[in-house]
């Protein structure tokens, strides 16, 4: 990031330097701007940032404790295809903050590969242990496949519903549509950790709650570094990916 004159960026509460961006201090937690635009700009993007996490959340408990939505192949495609639309219309509505993110800035070979790698060992260590857990404790076995297998193209359709489209809707929605909104009313510190809270809780999973949060907390600093969403768009995929890869591993199907 260009490095700033302090003197001309600084609150005028507390003296502290600023980045350009920042409507927020870090030091005194106060408004930069005006508090008239503040107040007008506080509303609008709260308003916007609750009513989609809203919207994200009905849909999520509809997949959840609804069977129809949860447990068959056209729910599931009708819940991705819905909230895949609910983020480009907010992304359209935020298009300005947006926009920059699309594009894939401080992009370097060295750096993608050293991100894939991390994502498919995060994703080898996360599912061993959530089925450990899930046969020692829930005595019980889980697979992804089983919703798939009917299918003319399971495999396929497996890997575009749980990989692909997941990646880049979730990345779009949270990194996205939620951070963008958040940074307008926030530090982007506090910005980070409240959407990984919110992209935690939406999963509604205890124990994926204690892997979900440091790796929403993960993409969330890196979009902020790099500020694009491609970064954070191909370790979502491959994590997901290594996870369809392991089950169909196990189940004999490669």
């Amino acid at each position: 990031m260009e490095i700033v004159d302090d003197a001309e960026y600084e609150c005028s509460s507390c003296g502290a330097g600023l980045q350009p961006e920042e409507v927020i201090c870090h030091q005194c937690g106060q408004p930069t701007i005006p508090v008239e635009e503040w107040d007008g700009a506080y509303e609008r993007y709260r308003l916007m940032v609750v009513i989609f996490f809203s919207i994200n959340l009905f849909v999520c408990l509809l997949f959840n404790f609804w069977p129809p939505a949860g447990e068959t192949i056209t729910g599931l495609v009708l819940i991705d295809g819905f909230l895949l639309s609910c983020g480009l219309f907010f992304a359209y509505l935020l298009w300005p903050d947006i926009k920059p993110l699309l594009k894939w800035n401080h992009f370097a070979w060295w750096r993608l590969i050293l991100l894939i790698v991390m994502a498919v060992g995060a994703a080898l260590v996360v599912n061993y242990g959530v089925k450990w857990i899930n046969e020692k404790i829930f005595e019980r076995e889980l697979y992804y496949y089983s919703s798939f297998r009917h299918l003319s193209y399971p495999k396929t359709t497996m890997f575009l519903l749980i990989a692909l489209v997941p990646a880049f809707s979730e990345e779009l929605a949270y990194r996205g549509i939620i951070q963008a909104g958040l940074l307008k009313i926030m530090h982007g510190r506090q910005a980070v950790v409240l959407t990984a809270l919110l992209f935690a809780i939406i999963h509604m999973s205890l124990i994926s709650f204690v892997w979900l949060l440091p790796f929403a907390l993960f993409l969330g600093w890196l979009r902020q570094r790099m500020n694009t969403l491609w970064y954070g768009v191909v370790i979502h995929f491959c994590f997901n990916a290594t996870t369809c890869l392991m089950e169909l591993l196990e189940l004999g199907l490669l």
